[in-house]
């Protein structure tokens, strides 16, 4: 089932905690594929990080400018090589999925001292 079409980007959040014995092979992996991903059409972001302390969790933050875009992204080999990585190399996975706007909302203007 697809997702109804609205204005505005869509953004992916992958949350993954690597195995103890799994870390730098996830992270490899990770770097590899931010690489791939940022290259698709329609990629206007990606992101990779990890905790400060060099520990075991990392984020991915994926942005695309529609729908469409990020629907073929997610049919494309990176995407399946990011979900095998996060069955293999780490814990369960947390992926999410929202809508980002077309023009976000200024933020309110400071009172003068």
């Amino acid at each position: 089932m697809k997702a109804r079409e609205s204005s505005g980007g869509r953004v992916m959040t992958a949350l993954l905690a690597a195995r103890p014995e799994k870390q730098e092979e996830l992270l490899q992996t990770l770097r590899s594929l931010a690489v791939e991903i940022q290259n698709q059409p329609g990629c206007t972001t990606c992101v990779l990080g990890q905790d400060v302390a060099g520990g075991p969790r990392f984020v991915l933050y994926l942005a695309w400018k529609d729908l469409a875009s990020m629907e073929a992204g997610m049919s494309a080999e990176p995407f399946r090589v990011l979900l095998g990585a996060s069955s293999t190399l780490s814990g369960a996975g947390n992926f999410s999925f929202s809508v980002a706007n077309a023009a976000p909302s200024p933020l309110p203007a400071k009172a003068a001292p």
